[in-house]
């Protein structure tokens, strides 16, 4: 810090280390016995036994008294490194100016840092919020306990809609407990939500038509088929079970274009367009080392793709869902969770009796969390021009997948050739209850554990693996080592 107090510049890190054991492996999701493992990659997507879950390093500071900037680096994951960067104009409480990638202003663990969650994974709602984005966005404190924030932002790093994208998040939360300077206890309350209205390029897939490619039906009534083809598909919404587990719990897949006519030359025009709006609610209620958190969130999805006339001629879809969690948590040792909430969030909890690794004097911080959470989506829709149709094109690959029910006979993966909605009726669910202990030894070093039991609700099966058999929960336990400062 300069010594006009103007100038800030702080290093900041964190690593995060898993440890994770499910009750799924291969003898749950297939009959081949000859081996525990997941033999296809596919079938169960988990992030396996071990994983380095974070390790990121940056600077954060203050210029001229007016400037905040933040850069994060991460060091884990495919793809551009950066977390974060932003650079906000703070001339007071009131009023600021944030511009770069920083976090949307929706759900209130998603807000929290990695580092003060009170589990080591965040609930459902956390998993299609909007998150770190790039954009601007507007954020202060007008009133003591007030917060507001407001962004508009760009759905990933290259802008790939035809025309601008239209995402927007707000948040507007108040404090009782702050407002009227009640000390050791928060009332909070919050009402958030954001809409997005953007396209995304699907990935290339080598699926098409069985057994060969367009299949044209002639004046002899015989059918010709030509190679085969590959197709788009867009991932409209992907959910995994608490703690990175079982994937995919949910995934809405929409077709875009096939690739027939030029290659992959018409990758490029086969965007799929989605447009969802969520809104959420929010609250804490805590006194002194005890809090009850919850959050709901309700929503729906609508996504359509092209074929050949235009954005929206081809495959289109949507659905509704909801998510709540609530979530009791008691720090053992005393301290106030009141100490750790600043403008409208959680933050670190303060160690009163910091643990010394020398000595083995002081005792850190203990506390145990227990969350029940649930997810529901329904009033499913999909339709599919063409589909299996001779001479054109086949569209019979848009899907659903997961703890689907409603749909008639348990599968891998829900899909129709006929061009109709083929999801009515069709719901997706799951419950996950979470009990986890914590232990802050002092600032910089925390151990988690958490035990999760997921309830499918449905007999479920694995897709992309041959002979699948059903199951219906999976149990998960997890550790964390957690360095940070």
């Amino acid at each position: 810090m300069s010594a006009d107090e103007k100038n800030e510049l702080s290093i900041t890190g964190r690593m995060h280390f898993d440890v994770r054991a499910s009750s799924l492996d291969e003898g749950d999701i297939s009959t081949n016995p000859g081996t525990e493992y997941d033999t296809d990659g596919k079938s169960l997507n988990s992030t396996g036994e071990y994983e380095m879950r974070r390790a990121r390093l940056g600077i954060k500071g203050k210029l001229d008294g007016i400037w905040k900037y933040d850069v994060v680096l991460n060091g884990i994951g495919k793809g551009n490194t950066l977390d974060t960067a932003a650079l906000t104009f703070a001339p007071n409480k009131t009023f600021n100016i944030v511009g770069g990638r920083f976090k949307q202003a929706f759900n209130l663990e998603g807000l929290t840092s990695s580092n003060d969650i009170d589990l080591m994974e965040r609930s459902f709602i956390n998993q299609f919020s909007p998150h770190k984005k790039l954009g601007l966005g507007i954020t202060g404190e007008p009133t003591k306990g007030m917060t507001y924030m407001f962004t508009k932002y760009q759905e990933g790093w290259v802008d790939t809609d035809r025309s601008n994208e239209n995402n927007y998040s707000g948040r507007l939360t108040y404090d009782f407990a702050s407002a009227n300077k009640i000390k050791g206890s928060i009332f909070h309350m919050g009402l958030s939500g954001f809409s997005e209205d953007y396209s995304q390029t699907p990935t290339t897939s080598s699926n098409g038509v069985a057994g060969g490619g367009v299949c044209v039906t002639g004046a002899s009534l015989t059918t010709t088929c030509t190679a085969s083809y590959g197709t788009t598909h867009a991932r409209v919404l992907g959910l995994k079970s608490a703690g990175r587990g079982y994937s995919p719990l949910f995934a809405f897949d929409l077709q875009g274009a096939n690739l027939t006519g030029g290659g992959a030359s018409e990758k490029a025009k086969a965007n799929v367009a989605v447009d969802s709006k969520m809104y959420g609610l929010e609250g804490i209620l805590a006194k002194g080392p005890f809090k009850l958190q919850a959050e709901y969130a309700k929503g729906d999805y609508e996504a359509s793709s092209y074929n050949g006339s235009g954005l929206g001629s081809g495959s289109n879809g949507g659905f509704d869902i909801s998510s709540f969690y609530l979530m009791g948590s008691w720090v053992m040792t005393g301290e106030s969770y009141a100490d750790a909430y600043k403008g409208g969030k959680m933050g670190g909890l303060k160690v009163k009796t910091p643990f010394d690794f020398e000595t083995g004097k002081g005792i850190g911080l203990w506390e145990v969390v227990a969350r029940g959470e649930r997810y529901k989506v329904d009033n499913m829709s999909m339709f599919q021009p063409n589909a299996g149709g001779s001479g054109s094109a086949d569209f019979d690959e848009s899907r659903v997948r997961g703890t689907v029910s409603g749909c008639g006979a348990v599968t891998d993966t829900y899909k129709s050739g006929a061009t109709s909605n083929f999801l009515d009726g069709c719901s997706s669910t799951a419950n996950t209850y979470t009990v986890g202990v914590n232990w802050l030894a002092n600032e910089n070093v925390k151990i988690k554990a958490a035990y999760a039991q997921t309830n499918f609700g449905n007999g479920v099966k694995a897709p992309d693996i041959a002979n699948t058999k059903e199951f219906d929960d999976e149990r998960l336990f997890s550790m964390r080592m957690q360095y940070m400062f």
